[in-house]
């Protein structure tokens, strides 16, 4: 009560603009206008929003009275006591009530503030950039649901123009739901003298982007020639995208990374920095210096620092990292095949209990496919189709009986001697590659057990015996598992079932000289038998990339199996529209609810891009069962290293919805199979909580015929 009464004698005493000039105390809930530099840094907050780096400051803007709109700046900073609202400095609602003595409960608040054009509040927030053509910007940010448009966001432009008044910064709209349009107020936007930005701009005009933020030691490496020279004390510096990451202590990159690329899924997972810093080259201030010397790196937010370390210092933080026991996994036997929609009839949660038999590949599969025995889709219409492929799981233990064969008693001895000494610590960079190729070999000239590949064989022939041309892909059961997802490591090969093996069994890789356009440059077995895909794959398990990923989360190598995923190629029934990676939640932001969808143009892939490609970056936003989602494009696709980046969606609106809402009906799914160990609150709220501890990642493709297919899912436990 009693520093209410100050307040009061405060504002009595005081001028309003003497007031507001000084910078906000951590006891002000709000001021009512920005003068100065030292007021917006006291005020804001480093921001976790759509786009890293910068600050940001939330405003509310009360119109219940038309004629006299009042702006409030929510201090980010508010250490004091929030009497009547738990979180007032932290959710507009919260702060209205608060601030404002609203009485009426969130969902009314919602639909006078975000659903409708007629508001009786405005809630945004201000987010600061430093864009390379255009220096420091204030970009005027509504949510991505908000339904404001044309005159409503040039009124808002206004009133906050009127009070913020910082030296050197210039204002902007800055749009973040494709609903939020301005082509008809663009004119009035500029005589107001506010800019007009995209996302996609902006992100086209910021010189450094943080992915992931944190601290590495370790040698910092300039456009590296060979990445199978980097070691996990490295920092590479990429002039273009690399195809594959090995285990590194941080990432930067000179191109554009989406968010949904391997590479940053990748360092999410390992938790180590990852950023794009586009003027990276031998002449850079900040990395010129620091070539190939051990260095201390900190990314954050708001820049990063790039400081002297030691090879001591650099070799006793690595080892540090490492240091905890060899995890052994442990698996179950079985001897049958099964057909995706036979793992799990009638209770999903059964599918990822049969990852122990079959590799999690496979078994997601199975349980996508007891998902959509029921096609319908949150609040849309249901799907005519069955988008998860027809297929067979391969079991974990037909990859034992291939090593147990005494056939293959060499292969045995000579991988039994390598995980001895991979696991001693002994091993060099150079031995891991040269013995790892070695044991590959004998994979691929190795024999199979016969009853095994017929079973097989027969399993493709009975389940689709119109189909000659199979997929085999991957299932590990050191992939997609708990803190370990395993992206990219294995390989998968094309086989038919038509293709004799030749006399000596023999198999070998070669390089696929004719790729389709927009695909990466990949290996392909020859004979294309099924037994030389299945050794293809097998061998994959061994490869320097798998090895030291399974060395950094010390997973024991003795302890891992190879299951399979078998199932016809994805553009039987049709070609290949888009491609697409879903991940259930707003990567790099705390403040936006919803998911990060990537997608690319016909069949070019977005996880491992083409070196001067990228995909559409699109956010696809809710915050509530029933509420309409808004799309956020940050990014538009470029499909090929030699086309133009494109000027419109991979794919139309209402198709990139439904993609999002397959992805929401699999993640409420997949919650009620794990239970709380995937998310503690109740599922039906697990879409829009950017707070969750987990999310999921997922692969789509979108056939000309109209049609999803879902290649897989896995869990992701990046932020």
């Amino acid at each position: 009560m009693l520093s209410r009464l100050v307040c009061v004698f405060i504002l009595l005493f005081f001028s309003f603009e003497h007031l507001q000039a000084a910078a906000a105390r951590r006891s002000d809930l709000y001021q009512m206008s920005l003068t100065d530099q030292a007021g917006w840094v006291s005020l804001s907050k480093e921001s976790t929003g759509l786009v890293q780096g910068g600050r940001s400051l939330k405003f509310l803007i009360d119109q219940r009275n038309r004629n006299q709109p009042r702006v409030y700046f929510m201090n980010s900073n508010f250490a004091g006591r929030c009497r009547l609202a738990e979180a007032c400095s932290r959710y507009h609602y919260d702060f209205a009530v608060e601030a404002l003595r609203y009485a009426s409960d969130l969902d009314t608040f919602n639909a006078q503030t975000y659903f409708t054009r007629s508001k009786d509040f405005v809630a945004g927030v201000l987010q600061s950039y430093v864009l390379k053509d255009r220096g420091p910007v204030i970009g005027i940010q509504l949510y991505p649901q908000d339904m404001a448009q044309e005159e409503d966001i040039v009124n808002l432009a206004r009133i906050l123009k009127a009070v913020v008044r910082i030296p050197g910064q210039k204002l902007a709209f800055v749009a973040t739901g494709d609903q939020q349009s301005t082509g008809t107020v663009e004119n009035d936007l500029a005589a107001a003298g506010i800019l007009n930005l995209s996302l996609n701009a902006i992100l086209g005009d910021i010189s450094y982007i943080p992915l992931h933020t944190g601290e590495a030691y370790g040698y910092l490496r300039l456009f590296p020639s060979n990445q199978d020279d980097l070691l996990p004390t490295d920092i590479p510096v990429f002039d273009e995208l690399p195809l594959d990451l090995s285990v590194v202590a941080a990432t930067i990159t000179k191109a554009y990374q989406d968010t949904n690329s391997h590479i940053n899924l990748k360092s999410k997972e390992r938790n180590t920095p990852n950023m794009v810093l586009r003027d990276a080259g031998p002449e850079q201030r900040d990395l010129k210096r620091w070539l190939d010397q051990p260095v201390r790196l900190v990314v954050t937010t708001q820049g990063f620092s790039i400081t002297a370390s030691t090879d001591a210092e650099v070799q006793a933080r690595y080892a540090a990292k490492i240091k905890k026991p060899w995890l052994a996994l442990k698996w179950q036997s079985t001897s049958s095949l099964s057909s995706f929609e036979s793992i799990c009839p009638g209770r999903a949660a059964n599918c990822l209990k049969a990852s122990e038999l079959f590799g999690s590949k496979a078994a997601n599969l199975g349980f996508l496919k007891e998902v959509f025995r029921d096609r319908t889709l949150p609040g849309a219409e249901a799907l005519s189709y069955d988008p998860v492929p027809l297929g067979f799981a391969v079991p974990l233990q037909f990859y034992k009986d291939f090593m147990d064969l005494p056939s293959n008693a060499a292969l045995k001895e000579k991988l039994s001697a390598f995980i001895e000494l991979e696991k001693s610590g002994l091993m060099s960079s150079r031995d891991r590659s040269t013995q790892a190729e070695e044991i590959r070999q004998l994979i691929l000239n190795a024999e199979l057990p016969a009853q095994n590949l017929e079973s097989i064989l027969n399993q493709a022939r009975t389940q689709a015996p119109e189909i000659d041309k199979w997929k085999l892909r991957s299932s590990a059961n050191a992939e997609d598992i708990d803190g370990f997802d395993g992206a990219g490591l294995h390989d998968s090969y094309s086989a038919k079932v038509s293709t004799k093996d030749n006399a000596e069994h023999s198999c070998k890789l070669v390089l696929d000289d004719d790729p389709e356009p927009g695909e990466l440059p990949k290996m392909k077995v020859k004979p294309k038998t099924f037994a030389c895909a299945i050794k293809g794959v097998y061998a994959s398990l061994w490869n320097k990339r798998a090895i030291e990923e399974r060395n950094f989360a010390r997973i024991d190598h003795a302890s891992i199996a190879m299951g399979l995923a078998i199932l016809p190629s994805y553009d039987t029934e049709s070609p290949v529209v888009a491609n697409s990676v879903v991940v259930t939640r707003v990567i790099n932001s705390r403040d936006v609810y919803g998911y990060t969808l990537s997608i690319q143009k016909d069949n070019n892939t977005v996880t491992n891009p083409l070196p001067g490609s990228w995909s559409e970056q699109t956010i696809y936003a809710v915050s509530g069962y029933d509420e309409p989602p808004s799309l956020t494009t940050l990014r538009f696709a470029k499909p090929l290293p030699e086309s133009p980046v494109m000027t419109t969606t991979v794919l139309p609106r209402e198709t990139t919805i439904q993609m999002a809402l397959m992805a929401r009906k699999v993640e409420e799914a997949y919650c009620r199979a794990r239970g709380r160990s995937y998310y503690p609150k109740s599922c039906r709220t697990v879409s829009w909580d950017a707070e969750k501890p987990k999310s999921l990642d997922m692969e789509m493709k979108f056939l000309q015929n109209g049609e999803f297919v879902l290649k897989q899912v896995r869990e992701f436990g990046g932020r």
